[in-house]
């Protein structure tokens, strides 16, 4: 039998499951995993991780619906569906219009993808360690090449990059350089010695996501408290504030979306973006523009945040709170709420308020390898980001259904912080262990994956294509809303 069809008895996904409340602390509703066939050209455990999150997702959902007076459902999850699901940008069609040329997913990855950005790769130092630097964005850009004294009009910045990183004697002393001046750069680790730091530990010892009850007595809170009614969708009246950014953090806003919530893109024109991932992450939100350098629009964003029910915060640690939104404040003023952080280390340990992206979790975990980055086909997914993206979504939920079994048990009021990060997410999946597929299996995974770039992809009628949800709920199937609001100028 294929290991993917027994992925129900597996620790891993046992560990995942066990968080789930259900309705009197009972999961009615059941899940089935169908094992088809792999599609990723890795190997990496992405698929059977992803599927882990998949079905408990969907199990995280039948119980709040099933909480708000619905039925117990079948939750069925295909392998190929949860593999494909952490590659969703390169199934994605945004169609030309006017002020805006479009957008093709499977062209815009190989472009950015098989290409060499200077700013964004791995260097080998004196001592013979590899660091990568994560330089995505102009801001990170510019802080790099400033570091090492590189002219941005240098016409060979790779050449110069490989000089300057090489003739700095220590690969980790360099790294502390960086990350105290707000950089991006991570030591390359093997998953051995991400297990000895201090952060390795700290991570080691956590769940795959973390929940904190906020709980106050104040008589006055009475007024915050929410009892969701029976509804047709598992999060319908549920509305959430979105601050995120590139894929993970936004990637919990579009799943709540798919499954009936409000969700309020927050955006701002000054912020660096990237297309390709805001168009894949963001759809089925509603954009809104916040400038919380002004008064009056921290006093909307108060206003939002009274009648919502959740607050996504992919930020940089300590961005909202240098605007007044510090966790004493949002818990004073809305004690209803779930605040969830999405980070790249983890929200405790010396790393806790680092920079990080993906490939930077994957470096420090041991999940990504020096030889893995000369891969496109390694480059095609991102498993960590869009896993952790799913268990956000799961912890949200959760946190929700304990909300409401407060809310018309007890008549309390309960607010949580919730925490995921990227390496709590490599750490869990490095559990599922790891499979070389042969040479002929891996030729077969990567035609599939090609073929099924225009058989997969679904159209709403609107502005854009592109996968649909990765797996079914037998009575409240996940879906999108139509279209894609687009808040940028082209």
């Amino acid at each position: 039998a294929s290991p993917f069809s027994a992925l129900s008895s597996h620790k891993a996904f046992l560990d995942l499951k066990q968080y789930l409340c259900g309705v009197n602390n009972d999961t009615k509703s059941e899940l089935k995993f169908i094992a088809d066939y792999p599609v990723l050209p890795t190997y990496l455990p992405i698929e059977e991780g992803a599927a882990a999150c998949l079905g408990v997702l969907g199990l995280a959902c039948a119980d709040l619906y099933q909480s708000r007076g619905g039925e117990p459902q079948l939750i069925t999850v295909k392998q190929s569906d949860a593999g494909l699901a952490t590659a969703g940008y390169m199934f994605l069609e945004y169609k030309a219009e006017p002020g805006y040329h479009g957008c093709r997913g499977f062209k815009g990855t190989i472009a950015q993808e098989g290409t060499v950005n200077p700013t964004r790769k791995a260097y080998t130092c004196g001592d013979g360690r590899s660091i990568f630097l994560h330089g995505g964005f102009p801001k990170l850009r510019t802080g790099i090449l400033d570091f090492f004294r590189i002219n941005n009009q240098t016409s060979d910045i790779l050449n110069a990059m490989t000089v300057a990183v090489s003739s700095r004697p220590h690969a980790q002393t360099l790294e502390i350089e960086m990350r105290n001046l707000g950089l991006a750069a991570t030591l390359c680790r093997t998953p051995h010695e991400w297990r000895a730091t201090e952060q390795g530990k700290a991570i080691a010892a956590l769940p795959p996501f973390c929940l904190e009850i906020v709980q106050s007595n104040k008589s006055q809170n009475k007024n915050f408290l929410r009892i969701l009614q029976k509804s047709t969708r598992p999060l319908s009246d549920i509305i959430v504030i979105d601050f995120s950014h590139v894929i993970a953090s936004p990637m919990v806003g579009r799943t709540l979306a798919e499954h009936g919530a409000t969700v309020f893109k927050i955006f701002t024109q000054k912020r660096p973006r990237r297309k390709l991932f805001d168009e894949e992450t963001n759809s089925g939100k509603i954009p809104f523009h916040l400038n919380l350098e002004t008064d009056q629009d921290k006093e909307r964003l108060w206003d939002l945040l009274t009648v919502a029910d959740v607050l996504i915060d992919g930020y940089t640690s300590g961005v909202l709170a240098r605007f007044g939104f510090d966790d004493d404040s949002l818990f004073t003023k809305c004690p209803h709420l779930i605040y969830l952080r999405v980070s790249c280390y983890g929200h405790i340990g010396p790393w806790a308020k680092h920079k990080g992206f993906q490939q930077n979790a994957n470096f420090a975990t041991g999940v990504g390898t020096i030889e893995d980055e000369q891969l496109l086909c390694y480059q095609l997914t991102s498993q960590v980001d869009y896993t952790t993206g799913f268990l956000g979504a799961i912890a949200v939920i959760v946190a929700l259904t304990k909300r409401q079994q407060a809310a018309t048990n007890y008549n309390k009021v309960l607010g949580f912080k919730v925490y995921v990060s990227l390496c709590q997410t490599a750490t869990w999946m490095a559990k599922f262990g790891a499979y070389l597929p042969t040479r002929i299996d891996f030729i077969c995974r990567i035609t599939r994956l090609l073929l099924l770039l225009q058989s997969k992809m679904i159209s709403d009628g609107g502005n854009i294509a592109y996968l649909p949800p990765a797996f079914n709920m037998s009575l409240t199937p996940p879906s999108r809303a139509p279209g894609f609001r687009r808040w940028w100028f082209d």
